[in-house]
């Protein structure tokens, strides 16, 4: 299963997005990219039985919210070319992303748990397009992630689709939410970091990172 938990390389991400403008973070996660995907190998990582794996459950005013704890990396190769999708630690997930109806029908704590985290994600750093038609395609990519991710953490397929066509009916106004974007703070657990530290055009050049196209090099004139 394309899935790695690599608590240094997601750490990375926030602190190299922190005050950074979006080509400097762009520069900086080429270099990430090539980092995760050279170590490609080690993309089988079993999950383990937590309610929700690599997050620790907190619950604040009545809600039940997951702080991921070590972030979460997760290949999609149904992108061309394969891409890495990141969620970083520290995030606050509360599964907003999937319908009510539907998370009262499959708690957090089912096989579809990475893939709901990294919905979140994806759901809670866009940044949803003037133009109607790539706000359609942004989000389809996004919902599309999360399909092929519950498929790949062995989700059957009556609960994958149910999830799926949630997410695609009632998800519209989820979509780039700027009350979806949060942050706990590390040094004190009880106190959000304040959204406006992360430049979220920074934040989505670490989102979705592609895999580094190696080209031979040019062979000398004689």
């Amino acid at each position: 299963m394309p899935f790695l938990v690599d608590e240094e390389l997601c750490r990375r991400v926030l602190a190299s997005a922190k005050g950074a403008s979006a080509a400097q973070a762009g520069l900086a996660a080429a270099d990430l990219a090539e980092e995760i995907f050279g170590r490609e190998d080690r993309f089988v990582t079993r999950l383990d039985d937590s309610p929700v794996p690599f997050a620790i459950e907190r619950r604040q005013a009545g809600a039940r919210n997951f702080v991921v704890r070590s972030g979460l990396i997760y290949i999609h190769v149904g992108s061309r070319p394969n891409v890495a999708v990141i969620a970083p630690p520290h995030f606050v997930t509360d599964h907003a992303s999937v319908p009510a109806l539907l998370r009262g029908i499959f708690p957090p704590s089912g096989a579809h748990s990475a893939a709901a985290v990294l919905h979140d994600w994806l759901y809670a750093v866009a940044e949803p397009p003037k133009n109607q038609t790539r706000f359609r395609k942004e989000r389809f990519r996004a919902d599309r992630i999360f399909l092929d991710a519950m498929k790949t953490s062995g989700v059957g397929a009556t609960r994958r689709s149910l999830l799926y066509r949630g997410v695609r009916l009632f998800g519209t106004n989820g979509f780039g939410a700027a009350s979806e974007l949060r942050f706990i703070d590390p040094a004190a657990p009880d106190r959000l970091i304040e959204p406006a530290l992360f430049d979220k055009a920074a934040l989505r050049a670490f989102t979705i990172l592609p895999r580094p196209e190696h080209r031979a090099p040019a062979k000398k004139r004689r």
